[in-house]
């Protein structure tokens, strides 16, 4: 019998012992697994270092650049109408850590319910309550006074776009303006699998995002359903649309969601980014929004950081330093002496590069081998192969 560390006596091996022991000592160890998982583990199976380190290295897919460049999209017209359109979910999510602002900035290119964009519904034009509306009356002033002392006619507003309180946004529908849609109010769905956590699907060699829709528990996806009754056209059973995935950003079913509209005031005063704070991997990086987003200044509305500027100037100052050095090596060469007697006499040589002499060939490395298994012998002394045993043949001392 042998003593543990904090003095009690490990029984025999073969000694019988009660289970409530056992049991006790597989809990113990349980936690003590549980509590080095935590403490040496990550969190979460990848950091956001490692994931940074790889779009840096690799570049973001081509799948989440298509989305995010629609969110991109969608974040510049909110800036530039002062009205902002998200995908929200009503109840408190499930992850911890989700952004309980928004799942999705919604723009002209989201898809509805109704399998069509937004761009085909009734949009609200500018908010009111917002630095969108300011800047547009403040320039149909100035228009109007321009054209008040020029020509003394009357005076006519320059902006053809309403103004929209915030209590319109709030009751705003968005009806469908397509012909023949019934589609009476603007639903956002997933559009792509990306949002539900199925970005496989897209590294599929069949893949196709025009045919791809958002599953009912029913089996048929949402362009097969009714926009207006929300019943499923190809089965008879289902009698609404409910949600076979979850969202990804949330973990919760599209049934917790809803489209809001609102203006920037109305997000200032719930504390919610706006602007250039909404726009999408403003948190990020400079270089990898460049990666990712194909207009990452927003028309130039935003301007890169100092610092990302400050590197790059450095970068466009060693390059061009580099490519002067090599430009001068090449043209400091000194010609060899063949070429510069064939200068001397006038040959065809003239204004030529130097010759490439021949350097010293490599050294020829003396190595034998099995001729069996071809395995290289460890040692010269050695009289048989370490692999297959063969002896060794015996090389000739003595020259021919």
């Amino acid at each position: 019998m042998s003593a543990r560390d904090h003095g009690t006596v490990a029984p025999a091996y073969g000694e019988i012992v009660e289970s409530d022991k056992v049991h006790g000592e597989i809990r113990e160890l349980g936690t003590q697994v549980k509590s080095m998982i935590a403490q040496h583990l990550p969190r979460h199976g990848t950091s956001k270092e490692q994931v940074m380190w790889g779009v840096r290295q690799f570049g973001p897919s081509k799948e989440s650049r298509r989305v995010l460049n629609k969110e991109n999209d969608a974040a510049r017209l909110a800036w530039e109408t002062g009205v902002y359109c998200v995908w929200r979910c009503c109840e408190k999510p499930r992850l911890s850590g989700a952004n309980q602002d928004f799942c999705c900035r919604i723009g002209y290119q989201h898809v509805c319910f109704c399998s069509h964009p937004l761009a085909a519904h009734t949009t609200p034009g500018r908010a009111a309550n917002s630095s969108a509306a300011a800047q547009a009356n403040c320039s149909s002033d100035k228009e109007r006074v321009g054209q008040d002392s020029v020509s003394g006619n009357a005076l006519v507003c320059a902006s053809s776009t309403a103004l929209v309180t915030d209590v319109q946004l709030t009751r705003w529908k968005g009806p469908c303006e397509v012909a023949g849609c019934p589609c009476a109010w603007y639903r956002y769905v997933p559009n792509t699998p990306l949002e539900i956590g199925e970005e496989w699907l897209t590294r599929r060699a069949n893949w196709k995002a025009s045919e791809w829709s958002a599953k009912c528990r029913c089996g048929h996806g949402h362009k097969a359903h009714d926009p207006k009754t929300m019943r499923c056209r190809s089965c008879g059973g289902c009698s609404g649309f409910t949600s076979a995935f979850l969202c990804v950003v949330c973990d919760l079913p599209w049934e917790a969601h809803e489209t809001v509209w609102e203006s920037e005031g109305v997000r200032l005063g719930d504390g919610h980014p706006v602007c250039e704070g909404y726009a999408p991997l403003a948190d990020i990086d400079w270089d990898i929004r460049a990666l990712a987003l194909t207009d990452v200044s927003m028309g130039g509305r935003i301007e890169p950081p100092a610092t990302h500027l400050a590197l790059q100037q450095r970068f466009n100052n060693t390059r061009d330093v580099t490519t002067t050095i090599a430009r001068r090596s090449i043209a400091s060469a000194r010609p060899s002496s063949t070429t510069a007697m064939k200068d001397r006499e006038g040959g065809p040589s003239a204004g030529v590069l130097p010759a490439i002499t021949a350097s010293v060939a490599d050294p020829i490395l003396d190595v034998e081998y099995c001729r069996l298994c071809a395995t290289v012998y460890k040692r010269p002394e050695s009289k048989f192969c370490a692999q297959c045993g063969q002896p060794r043949p015996q090389r000739l001392t003595t020259l021919r």
